[in-house]
């Protein structure tokens, strides 16, 4: 059964395929890692933000006090 050709054809086939997929797999990985910096870069943002807030009400005392919360996007899915 090795000698058959269409076995051949089958294996060139399947290594195409793993070829293909393997590219994709590190393309995704990489995107991946972009979107958890782009996250991580955005919860800094609003950390910075939220103290920036705080520091305005407290150097002006006719601002209301805003009560610190997680933005909805940072939440984890339920």
């Amino acid at each position: 059964m090795n000698g058959n050709p269409s076995d051949n054809k089958l294996k060139a086939a399947e290594k195409k395929q793993l070829t293909q997929l393997q590219a994709e797999n590190e393309a995704l990985k990489a995107k991946l890692a972009k979107s958890e910096a782009a996250v991580d870069i955005l919860g800094k943002a609003s950390a910075l933000l939220e103290a920036m807030s705080k520091s305005a009400t407290a150097t002006d005392p006719t601002l209301p006090e805003v009560e610190a919360t997680r933005p909805d996007w940072m939440s984890p899915p339920q």
